[in-house]
């Protein structure tokens, strides 16, 4: 990295803290506590959290059977089977024989001895999904609480080429066991190239169910589109992120968005000046792509901030402000929260100033 270039934009609202006081609040932060969020009592909401473990059934097949093990699969799971080899895998049928997907899934899936490997170390990472499906229940409960009206997915455990955490279709949600091995993994520094760092450490068991939680509202949050500002963006992210709050409470932050520790005690360590950042570069009123991707895509830092600024910094901030607006108006619902999209008068309803 070239760090002349880096600090040369370095927005003149960041200060350096004196050492003796940049302690001083490290020491603070790491007692802080998140904000109060509601805990409703789901203890009578009953929901299925069973996660079908495809990738056994799958495996489980050999050379002399793998056609009526895939058949069968396929008569039973049609809606996540064909998901699974259409989409995840882009196999097709070739000819007029339904067969010939079988014996492609079987060359390049079963009996490959990549896939294999990789099987064998999911297999010894998650012997069962006990601890996940309990974690995922707790969090349907939630769900099924705050939507009553929608109907819970069927969930189902699989191994690809690293191709998707989570996919999502009609009814099924796919986990993709070998994304979620932790960041030490061996198969992830072969693939370095294709995976950085910071997109690595969020591949670990901790970060499954709120994948599988993102995945359920992932497409449900309206936005203004093209049309839109920076600002608006930031919203319907930071809705994104309290209807996270909403489903896993008890859940530590960093886990819900991602950052290290680290990252997360910058945010708070420097929450206004951040936002002097925001507001002082005119970047909240932007409709430029490039700022999209620079304060809410993916990226190893902020630009133009200090190091240790995280990437996707402008969605912890549109987080804070969804929710000083929640405090504010406590007779809000999810569903009224979710359909607001004029960034603008939603900052000013807020009060969020740090």
């Amino acid at each position: 990295m070239n760090t002349d270039r880096f600090y040369r934009h370095k927005h003149k609202a960041f200060s350096i803290i004196p050492i003796v006081l940049a302690v001083s609040i490290l020491l603070v932060s790491g007692c802080r506590k998140g904000p109060q969020l509601p805990h409703p009592d789901v203890s009578g909401i009953e929901v299925d959290a069973s996660i079908h473990r495809f990738d056994e059934a799958l495996m489980a097949a050999d050379g002399s059977n793998y056609r009526e093990v895939m058949l069968a699969m396929e008569l039973q799971d049609s809606a996540f089977f064909h998901l699974y080899t259409g989409q995840i895998l882009n196999m097709r049928p070739y000819g007029d024989s339904t067969f010939s997907l079988y014996d492609t899934l079987y060359k390049y899936m079963v009996a490959d001895p990549y896939m294999i490997r990789l099987y064998d170390s999911t297999k010894a990472l998650f012997p069962d999904m006990r601890s996940q499906e309990k974690a995922l229940q707790k969090a349907l409960k939630y769900y099924s609480y705050y939507f009553p009206e929608m109907q819970i997915p069927s969930f189902y455990a699989y191994i690809a080429p690293f191709v998707y955490q989570v996919v999502v279709a009609d009814e099924v949600i796919g986990i993709e066991l070998n994304m979620f091995m932790g960041k030490d993994f061996s198969y992830y520094s072969e693939l370095s190239a294709n995976l950085p760092q910071y997109l690595v450490y969020r591949f670990d068991p901790d970060y499954m169910v709120v994948s599988v939680m993102r995945a359920m509202m992932d497409g449900s949050i309206p936005n203004k589109g093209a049309d839109g500002t920076l600002l608006d963006d930031m919203l319907a992210e930071g809705k994104m992120m309290y209807y996270l709050d909403l489903m896993l409470p008890d859940l530590p932050d960093s886990i819900k968005i991602g950052f290290t520790e680290e990252q997360l005690n910058f945010c708070y360590d420097n929450e206004s000046d951040i936002w002097k950042f925001f507001a002082g570069e005119e970047l909240l009123f932007s409709t430029r792509n490039q700022d999209r991707q620079r304060y809410l895509g993916e990226s190893p830092g902020a630009y133009g901030m200090p190091e240790g600024a995280p990437g996707r910094i402008g969605i912890w901030v549109g987080w804070q402000m969804v929710r000083a607006y929640m405090d504010a108006h406590p007779e809000t619902n999810i569903h009224q929260l979710l359909l607001m999209t004029e960034g603008l008068d939603f900052l000013q309803e807020s009060g969020y100033k740090p």
